[in-house]
This record gives structure tokens, sequence and C-alpha cells, in this order.
């Protein structure tokens, strides 16, 4: 004889309702998923589950940007964007978590929930997760940058979505401009726990790498050169580097970026408008050209109410179609949502050398060790 199925208790209808709400807080408000843990222990059970923090970065799937972190003349700093954010300035304070000191920190990249960091006295390079507060410190690398250089940190896991990186294996790429006017690129795996083979290209017009954050396409990193109007492709996969021309009329101050479709994304200014490029393959010749996607007036955006005669873009935030402009006449920065035209004004900062945003899901039963939460409600 089948046993009746016992029918389920009015707590367990509860728990599922508690749960359907908590998993659709929007991303980019996750202060409140933080806020939602310290209503009761039911809750805080909820969210810590690892399958509750799973199916809600299925859901939302792009990760949000929940800030950006900036180099100033005093030391790395951390602005959060959203209204609410889950990070505090002080989980951000270097000093309180590794003895470090904040001033001689100098972030170079964010990619993938990690963070890029240069000591400027020992000059070794450190990965480091916000989000778990752990840490790696590299390897000296086989070259030193003699002048300027640039660096990306990426995840390694292939076909990875990268909604949950947290604890994986990453690369770092690291490009250097030498004083004999060549390029040189090397790579560093954290399975490997090493550097691997160096690869240079000879330009012979002493070019030197821009320190405007890379970007990553497919298995290239691209990295703007300071002279000549080009792009500097690194293959990673065959360790190989070449040269792309930007589209007339541009130089250094432009910012490169995926776009959604997958393509070399670019974005610049030109007489007061933020022009958007993407660079895209003939599918008949085979040929790749620049291809102008987007002209977006930028003093006929609200909010803007200045000239833009002297605009630049410092920043993008890949997913999330963000795009950071500032105007050279001051100490202002503009954050343009592209698919809306929303544009928020920036807390001025001073001493502006690197805009890197931050994108990362939260969860705050992982996060526990990085932003001490007061004891539990009864």
């Amino acid at each position: 004889m089948e046993q009746a199925v016992q029918p389920r208790t009015m707590p367990e209808l509860i728990d599922d309702v508690i749960w359907q709400i908590l998993v659709r807080i929007p991303p980019d408000e996750s202060a409140y998923l933080a806020a939602a843990s310290l209503v009761c222990k039911l809750w805080r059970r909820i969210i810590s589950d690892p399958g509750f923090a799973r199916r809600y970065r299925e859901l939302h799937r792009t990760p949000p940007l929940l800030g950006f972190l900036h180099n100033t003349e005093s030391g790395l700093l951390f602005f959060p964007t959203p209204a609410a954010c889950p990070f505090p300035q002080l989980a951000f304070d270097f000093r309180r978590r590794w003895a470090l000191d904040y001033r001689r920190l100098r972030a170079l990249d964010c990619r993938h929930g990690r963070v890029l960091l240069r000591q400027s006295d020992k000059r070794n390079f450190l990965v480091w997760d916000p989000i778990t507060g752990d840490h790696k410190e590299l390897p000296n690398p086989p070259h030193s940058p003699l002048l300027l250089y640039s660096a990306m940190v990426l995840c390694a896991v292939a076909g990875c979505d990268h909604g949950d990186c947290i604890g994986g294996p990453f690369l770092v790429v690291l490009v250097a401009s030498c004083s004999s006017g060549s390029a040189r690129g090397c790579v560093y795996s954290s399975e490997a726990r090493a550097w691997g083979t160096p690869a240079s290209l000879h330009s012979g017009n002493g070019q030197l790498v821009n320190v405007k954050r890379p970007a990553l396409v497919g298995d290239d990193a691209y990295f703007i050169m300071c002279h000549d109007a080009k792009i500097l492709r690194y293959n990673l996969d065959k360790n190989r580097f070449s040269a792309i021309d930007l589209p007339d009329g541009y130089s250094w101050t432009v910012d490169v970026m995926p776009t959604d479709d997958g393509w070399l994304g670019l974005a610049g200014i030109r007489d007061s408008n933020l022009c958007l490029w993407s660079r895209e393959v003939n599918p008949k010749g085979g040929v790749a050209r620049w291809v102008q996607r987007r002209v977006i007036q930028l003093e006929k955006l609200p909010s803007i109410n200045i000239s833009c005669k002297r605009a630049s873009v410092v920043g993008f935030a890949e997913g999330a179609g963000v795009i950071f402009v500032t105007i050279n006449t001051s100490s202002t920065f503009f954050m343009i949502e592209l698919k809306s035209g929303r544009v928020r004004e920036l807390s001025e900062v001073a001493g502006f050398f690197r805009f890197l945003p931050f994108m990362s899901f939260y969860n705050p039963g992982s996060a526990s060790n990085v932003l001490p939460l007061p004891a539990e409600r009864k």
C-alpha cells in the first residue's frame, strides 16, 4: 500500500515565498541583500545558502557595477556608484586586512571580480578579491617595466560566464615599453604559479604603452599606445603581438572595450560628441574596418550643462553599458548609461591617475569576513 504524500507545512511555504522575494533583489541594490540578512536567522540562513547564491547569479546574469577604484595622490580609494552599495569605504582599508600602506598601493585593473594591485615601494604585484578578502602576491615578472606599462587580470577558466569566479584560477597580462623602443608582454598563470615566455614587438618609433585600462575580447588583449594612434593587440593563445590603427582623427585619449556582440569597441570624444565605434570584419572579404555605431551629443545630455570641448573618456564597465567621462577643465566625472541615457555626476576627485570600475555579485554569506555584520537578531 502506497504511503500518502504528506502536505507541505505552512512554515515551508513561507520559506519558499521569502526565498523567491529575496532572490529578486536587484544586484545593483545588493546593500539591501546585506540588510535583509540581518532581519532574522531564517533570512540570514536563506541568503547564506550556496544554492541561493547560485540561483541569484543565474537569474541576474551580469554582475552589478558596485563602484570604482581610483588612484589618487593620497592613495587608493573606493567610491560606490549605486545609491545602496554593500561596500563601505572601510571594507577597502588595507591597513586592517594586510598591514599594507594603502598610500603605496596602485590599482592597475579590475576584472571578473578581482583587482590587480602593485606596491609602489616594493614594485610587486598583488591579485585581490574584495568580496572574500583573499589576496595573492605574484613573483617578479621576467622583465621589469623600464618605461610605461599596463596590465590586466582575468579569469583563466575557459567558457566561464564570470558570474562566480571567486577562488578560481586567474591570469595576469603585463605589457611594458622597453628603452629599446619595443613592447614586451608576458602572462602569469595562477595554476602554474609562474610567468610564461615573453613576447615582443619592435616598432622602431619608441612607442609607449598607455596606462589606460586595457580591453579583453576573446583571446586578445588590447592596449592603447601613446604615439602613432595605434592599438597593440596581444594574442594570449599564440603569445604574439600585432598593431591596429585607430580611426582617423583619434589618438591615445580613446578607451577600448568589448562590444555586446563580441567585437573590439572604442569610445572617443570629437567636437563635444561621444562617438562609439566597433571593429568589424566584412564577411565577404574578411577585411576588418572601424564602423561608427553611435554618436551622443554630450552638451545635450541632462546634468551636463558645461562646455564639453575638452572632455575625455576615462573608463568603461563592460557588460553594464556604462562610460565614464571627465571634463578636463575641472575634476568632475560623469557616469553615462548608454541604454537609458541617464547621467550621474560623481564626486569630485583630485589627482586622477586610473579609473577602474569594480563589478561583482555580493553575497553576505561569502563576504562576512570582509564586511563584519552586527550579531544576528533573534
